[in-house]
């Protein structure tokens, strides 16, 4: 059992906690929102179920985190 001094293991099990519900929430966010939606890129008009717009929305806000968390980590090493 982990030391109730320390404060690693209570904060690892809240990182998992809240990434659990956020991804809980984007599933089902996603799911129900099912309808085809048109998205304007620049010049292409693009027709497509919304819920592949939301998944590449979170999986590119995932990417852009994990990038800046990986760039932080490497300026305080």
């Amino acid at each position: 059992m982990a030391d109730a001094g320390d404060g690693k293991s209570g904060r690892g099990l809240r990182r998992l906690i809240t990434a659990v519900v956020i991804i809980a929430l984007a599933v089902w966010f996603i799911l129900a929102n099912t309808e085809t939606v048109g998205v304007k890129l620049w010049v292409v008009r693009v027709e497509t179920p919304m819920w592949i717009m939301f998944a590449i929305i979170f999986i590119a806000g995932w990417a852009v985190g994990a990038l800046l968390r990986r760039r932080s980590a490497k300026k305080s090493a």
